[in-house]
């Protein structure tokens, strides 16, 4: 019996050695070592107001290092320009001509719809989830986020519960709410968040004085500066434009929010704009700071974009919905760990569209996208690959509020543009050559010897039309 007793005691310590390193190994083998995932979606952010891009007027620090770290999609595109809709383009990966997600026809995602995007498939997948910020999609489900900072509707930059003076301005208390979000990220497995920020999208309803009410933090810069006058923002191009655009809700928003490039009030609600900008630049800045304040931003993606594009007195318009490029065009980088220093700062020139993010989100979580999900991952394309059968051309679509807004929809190729106004008689027709003209000035689509080239284009958009249902 005493033998047994040593034997146990000589045997207990080699026993718990050895369960002791059971468990690390098991640990080590379960350890989720997948890439955070930290979106930035931005309201009403045209693509070319940034350092990075050339602007030197305004102040973008955080954007342009982001940029200068990752890389740069130089056409990117939403495939409807307008909030909701581009919304469950991003969330489903779809085209609203299959998901049925319509501004003006549109209460809540299906379940259906709710499963299928990338914050309910990552969370089951095994990903922190959260959102903070501006939903805009209806019902908010149950579920999906871990952690569900967002709010329905548009929002208010300033409220009775912060007036303008005091409290916090809506931009940066969504930029303190995305930071706490970091910080309280739990260790031991990978986060996926998006943080959506209203700004710079104008304050609804009429606001001639202040359309753009601006954080303090920012509220005095670019008093002094003049904005340069945008493309075709001339009286003559206007007025060489159909009724249906010229009587359309770009033009009455136009009226009040803009005006003339050299009036007060065009570089009044200009300037603006800009500070709402600088304002969400800030808070990418704060965000920026928490990642490495948590050690986690050598093992997070960053991606920032935004809804579409926006008319700024482009084509004497304002607002966005018509597919001309300032309207569909959006800025994207991607600032990824595994971007090996020589590519990082580059430019990628592959059309990446609004679709395309649900399907990346999954790729880099080593995930398969469901049936039915109409966008491909450009995580191949960050890598610097070329993948041989990326897209060439797409379709754009836009239905909502036909009686302020026309509809449209057209092909988008790498070369040429076709427009079509669905409910116009006689039938309204736009085609451009992007290469010769980036402006879109010159519509082509009456001259004889454009005859072939526009019944090509209209015969794509029959066969997309078809294909994206």
């Amino acid at each position: 019996m005493r033998r047994l007793q040593y034997l146990y005691l000589y045997m207990l310590p080699i026993l718990l050695v050895v369960i002791m390193g059971w468990t690390v190994v098991y640990a080590q083998d379960n350890t989720d070592d997948r890439p955070n995932i930290l979106m930035v979606y931005v309201d009403d952010l045209d693509h070319e107001p940034f350092g990075f891009m050339g602007n030197e007027i305004i102040q973008t620090p955080n954007i342009d290092q982001l940029a200068g770290d990752g890389i740069v999609f130089s056409n990117a595109f939403a495939v409807t320009a307008t909030c909701i809709t581009s919304r469950g383009n991003l969330m489903t990966g779809r085209y609203a001509a299959r998901t049925g997600i319509y501004f003006d026809q549109f209460d809540e995602l299906t379940e259906e719809q709710v499963q299928m995007s990338y914050p309910a498939q990552l969370r089951e997948s095994g990903y922190y989830t959260g959102y903070v910020g501006k939903w805009h999609l209806g019902r908010v489900p149950e579920g999906v986020f871990d952690d569900d900072r967002r709010y329905s509707g548009q929002g208010q930059f300033w409220s009775e519960e912060r007036p303008s003076d005091g409290g916090t301005h809506l931009t940066d208390h969504l930029g303190n709410k995305a930071v706490d979000m970091i910080r309280e990220a739990p260790d031991g497995k990978p986060f996926a968040l998006t943080v959506g920020f209203k700004a710079p999208h104008v304050q609804d309803g009429f606001h001639p004085v202040e359309p753009y009410p601006p954080s303090p933090s920012t509220a005095v810069l670019y008093e002094e500066d003049e904005i340069p006058a945008p493309p075709l923002s001339d009286s003559t191009f206007f007025n060489s434009q159909p009724e249906l655009i010229r009587k359309s809700l770009g033009r009455v928003r136009w009226d009040y929010r803009l005006g003339p490039p050299e009036s007060l009030n065009f570089q009044r609600s200009m300037r603006r704009y800009y500070r709402m900008v600088t304002g969400v630049d800030n808070q990418v800045g704060k965000m920026l700071d928490a990642l490495r304040e948590t050690g986690r931003h050598d093992n997070t993606i960053i991606v920032l974009t935004g809804d579409h594009g926006l008319y700024l007195g482009d084509r004497g318009l304002a607002g966005k919905w018509l597919g001309h490029e300032t309207s569909i065009r959006v800025p994207l980088i991607v600032r990824h760990p595994g971007i090996a220093g020589a590519e990082r700062g580059t430019r990628r020139e592959q059309m990446v569209l609004m679709i395309d993010f649900m399907p990346t989100f999954l790729d880099w979580a080593g995930l398969t996208p469901k049936d039915g999900v109409q966008g491909q991952s450009f995580a191949p394309i960050v890598d610097g690959q070329r993948p041989e059968n990326w897209r060439t051309e797409f379709f754009y679509e836009h239905h909502s509020f036909p009686d302020r807004i026309p509809p449209s929809e057209g092909v988008r190729t790498e070369r040429y543009k076709y427009l079509r106004y669905l409910d116009s008689d006689p039938l309204y027709e736009e085609l451009y050559d992007l290469k010769k003209d980036p402006d879109e000035s010159n519509n082509l689509a009456d001259e004889s010897e454009y005859e072939e080239l526009l019944q090509q284009m209209r015969d794509k958009w029959k066969q997309w039309k078809k294909d994206v249902q």
